[in-house]
Order: C-alpha cells, then structure tokens, then sequence
C-alpha cells in the first residue's frame, strides 16, 4: 500500500529550512512564549540570528560536525535555539528526559558519547562530559562573535548526515536510541506539504514535550518548516486549566495533542459553555491526534462541531509518521488512514505491519543486532504492531508483544478490546486488559474522574447515558457497557469477564505512562500485579482500598 502522490525533491537539510524561511517571512512571528506572565514573541530574523549565533559559540568551544550533544532542558525559545543550533551546523541532538531518574539520566549520557550537555539550570556534572552550557546564560552564547560564513555551514550539511538521536519512550524495554538523518525529517516535512498544504504564519500550541517524536520532531519541525509560529504552554500539558488559558489566548490553528488531554478538555467543555465556545473558535482548522486511538465518543464531538479530527500513526523509528486519516471521511476505530507521500507499507509475517521509505532511521545507536533484527535488506522496517489494510486504510490491532492466550490456547490481542471500552463509554480514561492463562480476558479501568466530576451538571454523555456522578454509579452503568461490548465481540472469548475499576492516576512521574501518556505495561504489571492477582484468582476481599469490581456473569457490582 503506497500513497499515489509523489514525494518529489525535499530540502537538503534543517539549515537550508531555516535559511529559507528567514528569506521569506523574515518579520513574521516564528515562536512565543510567556515571559513575566505575558507572551513575548521571536521574529525568524530574530530566531535566525540567534541560531547562528549559537553555532558560533559551539564552534568556538572546540565542537565540530558529527560531534553528539545532549539535552537535558524543558521547552523554550532558548532551548529551540540551541538545539536547532546543534542540527543546523551538523553536530547531532541526543534529548533526554529530565524526569527520568538521575541514573538513568546518567546513564543513557554516557551510552550516547556526547561531548557536551545542554541544561535549563539542571545540574549535570558527571565527570564522563568535558562540557556543560547553561541556558541561563544563553545572551552570553548568542553573543559570541568569531567564526566564519555561518550560512555556508548550515547549507552544506550532508542530507545523510544524522540530525538526532532519539531515545524511545520504552514502552516494551529499555530505551534505545533512534538515529534520524536530516533527510528523514525532511521528507516527513514534505509529504505533510503536500497533503495539508499549510500557510505561512498559523499559529501552534505546544505543550507535547521535544523529547518525545510526537511533540520534537512532527508536531515542532511541522511549524518551522511550515513558517508558522509555534508558542510554547508553560503549564507542560500538566494542567488543562492554564493550558485552556493559553489555548484561549494564541488561538492555535492546528492543534496537536493525545487523547487523554482530548478527554480532560471536553470535560471541561461539558460544565463550561465558555470553554467550549473559545476552543472552537473560527480560525481553528483541525485537531490531530497521535500516540494513542481517540475513543469515537471523544472525536463525535468535534464531528457535530465540524472540526475535522485527524489520526496519524508511526513510530520513532519511522520519524515519527507513516500514515494519516484523511479531513473528510468519519473516522472508524482502529483505522489510521493511508501512507504518506514516499511511504510503503505491508503486512508481514504473522501480520506485522511493515514500513519503506525514506523516513526510515538509519539504525539504533550501538545497538546493530537490534537495527539487523528490525530492518531487513530490503529496507523494510518491522514495526511491531499487527494490523490489516482494509478498504478505509491500514487498521491497528495491536502490539505484537502484547499478545496472550487464554487457558484454551486462543490467542487474544488486548488493545482491541481496551480501544472497544473506551469507545463505548468516555468515562474511561484508560483500559488495561490482562489475562494469560485465564478463560476469558480480565481488565483494569482507570477512570475519568474530571468527566464523573462534569457529569453532576448532567450535560455530557450521550443517548442513553447515564451520566455517572460518582464512581459507585460508574462501577453499575459500566456493567452495561461492557456487555454491549461483549455482545459485539467477534467471539466468545475476547468476552471480558470481570473488571476491576481502580479510583488511581497513572503518572508520567512513576513511568506508568510515556510522555505522550500512552500506558507503558511492564510498569502497569508491576504497580498493579496485586490488583491483578485478587482478580484472576477471585480474592476479591484481599483488594486494598476503595477498588470496584464489575462480574458480567453474575452481573453484580462488588466493592472493597
């Protein structure tokens, strides 16, 4: 399955992006962010002009191209800067997430080999890194003034050149490190070009972490390569008030985001007018998103308010996006569209789906029994993900490594069945379905409880909802849902049986979710295998805490 639309000739490099819209919108917004309360704005002439700077400052301290330099720093001008600085003088990014544990902070620094570390004010001071920057005294690099033709170096990197190493969010392991070339990147860039067409000067809010694909590569290189101005939310996505707050004050024309904030704000839609009035305002064109399936009882939303929804999927590896839903068709669960322009895709053994193209990454970092175990000669890059291509588009099953067998040997694939829950009912935020060994699946639900909280005013749900103002009423009506899903099962035995609901807010902080807050299992077995083995084993009594479990059997609720 390939896209019919010709990918054509990218630009060569970030560099040669830059240059060229500093030439063409020179005087126009191209980033914000809150200084003192307020939103202060950057010109491109005025990013351009720091980005050089700082390439001299780096050049000048002895780093030259294919040098490695880490990240450790939040969101910010100064942080774009530098990196940007990093890339566009053919030195490579290694970001790493400040909230990861000091040890493996540490640790993956030390893996990467950089030769210096770039910090907002953390305090990094290993002895393994002859160099750290501070980004408090960021006028200090900008103002650094030997070196030469700045512009010749940014032009002149090679397209094959690597522009970052990204380390995965390691939803299934440890973290590995993803090498993506400048032209990686810069094919992505074109192929959205040509299907989204975007104009200079839209406006974006960004709160999606740069160390993440999702947020550093599509959502930021999206809004530089398209000329327009991408704000930064200083609350981090961490507290939908103030990120509404923001929202109502930039006016993103496109928004991306993930579900689980989706979820929060039409929460707040649901007791608020006002909020719902200021997030669909005229200039807004779409919303996209990522990392995870929007539940259909979210999207149906947008849908009556005619703002398309678009859902993309891809992986780190595949810089980040392989395929997209298109603006004009109903979204359908599971289904993620179509390949982009440059981009193959195909359905492997045991129904792998597998992805050629040019936004393939070259390798992991050190790591070639793992690159050799993942892209084969071909070029074809093992995703791991199982799915079929169906007449709407390549369809997502489930992870390939995710999948258990019941006590009868069937094999059952847990992401369907969680994606069926939550589409079936909003007040579910996430679904952890569980059961090796079991004669049917079991499952963990976390609720939505800003959703419960709406429903008091009785103005969210749907037909036939029972707008559950408490848990205790969620735990009776969820029951109902569930054998609707059952009913619809294509058998018998992807029939969830029993499901606890666990009053709990899984965090990025305890590594229960990734950064783009998908759930990460290891952790989610680990946290919760107590939980589990009460349910598996019918101990019901042994729960700790204040733990709801729905039998669809004896159609009962019971409560510790």
């Amino acid at each position: 399955m390939r896209c019919d639309l010709s990918l054509g000739v990218i630009k060569k490099n970030i560099g040669t992006m830059l240059l060229g819209n500093s030439e063409c919108h020179g005087h126009m917004p191209a980033f914000a962010e809150k200084v003192s309360g307020k939103y202060k704005y950057w010109m491109w002439n005025e990013l351009i002009s720091d980005v050089t700077g700082v390439i001299r400052f780096l050049t000048g301290k002895g780093l030259k191209p294919g040098d490695r330099v880490a990240f450790l720093a939040g969101n910010s001008y100064r942080r774009l800067v530098a990196e940007l600085a990093v890339m566009s003088s053919g030195m490579t990014s290694v970001p790493v997430f400040a909230g990861y544990s000091k040890g493996l902070i540490c640790e993956l620094i030390k893996f990467s080999d950089v030769s210096a570390v770039v910090v907002d004010g953390y305090r990094y001071d290993a002895a393994d890194v002859p160099l750290v920057f501070d980004l408090r005294f960021f006028d200090d690099m900008t103002k650094y003034t030997p070196g030469g033709d700045i512009e010749h170096v940014m032009t002149g990197v090679d397209d094959d050149s690597l522009a970052v190493i990204m380390f995965t969010s390691g939803t299934s392991g440890s973290p590995k490190g993803v090498q993506l070339t400048h032209a990686n990147l810069m094919s992505q860039q074109k192929a959205l070009k040509i299907l989204w067409a975007p104009e200079p000067g839209m406006r974006f809010l960004c709160y999606l972490p740069w160390h993440h694909s999702f947020g550093g590569l599509f959502e930021r290189f999206f809004a530089l390569s398209s000329g327009g101005c991408l704000a930064v939310d200083d609350s981090g996505g961490k507290n939908v008030d103030k990120l509404l707050e923001n929202y109502l004050e930039i006016k993103p024309n496109i928004f991306f985001s993930v579900p689980k904030i989706y979820q929060e704000i039409t929460a707040r839609m649901a007791s608020s007018k006002a909020v719902e009035r200021g997030f669909f305002h005229d200039g807004l064109k779409f919303i996209f998103t990522a990392a995870a399936p929007l539940p259909l009882s979210t999207s149906e939303i947008f849908k009556a308010k005619k703002v398309p929804v678009i859902e993309g999927w891809g992986l780190t590896e595949t810089s980040p996006c392989c395929t997209l839903t298109s603006m004009d068709v109903d979204r359908k669960l599971g289904v993620v569209g179509f390949p982009m322009p440059g981009v193959e895709v195909k359905i492997g053994e045991e129904n792998e789906i597998l992805v050629r193209g040019p936004n393939v990454m070259k390798g992991y970092f050190k790591q070639p029994e793992a690159t050799a175990r993942v892209l084969d000669n071909e070029g074809w890059f093992k995703t791991g993900d199982i799915g079929e291509i169906t007449e709407d588009g390549l369809r997502i099953i489930s992870r390939k490594d995710r999948m258990f067998k019941l006590s009868n040997g069937e094999k059952i694939f847990p992401s369907v069945i969680e994606e069926n829950l939550k589409a079936k009912c909003r007040f579910i935020k996430h679904a952890y379905v569980f059961g090796q060994g079991q004669s049917n699946p079991l499952a963990i639900i976390f609720p939505n409880t800003e959703l419960i909280e709406a429903a008091r005013s009785g103005e969210c749900g749907g037909s036939g909802c029972s707008f559950p103002a408490c848990l205790n009423e969620f735990a009776r009506c969820l029951g109902k849902c569930i054998v609707d899903v059952n009913h619809t099962a294509c058998g018998k035995i992807d029939r969830v049986q029993k499901v606890m609901i666990v009053d709990t807010e899984l965090t990025i902080e305890r590594n229960e979710l990734t950064p783009s807050f998908k759930l990460i299992p290891k952790r989610i077995e680990e946290n919760f295998r107590t939980f589990m083995h009460s349910l598996e084993v019918d101990r019901i009594n042994e729960l700790p805490g204040n733990i709801y479990v729905v039998e669809l059997a004896a159609e009962s609720v019971r409560r510790k």
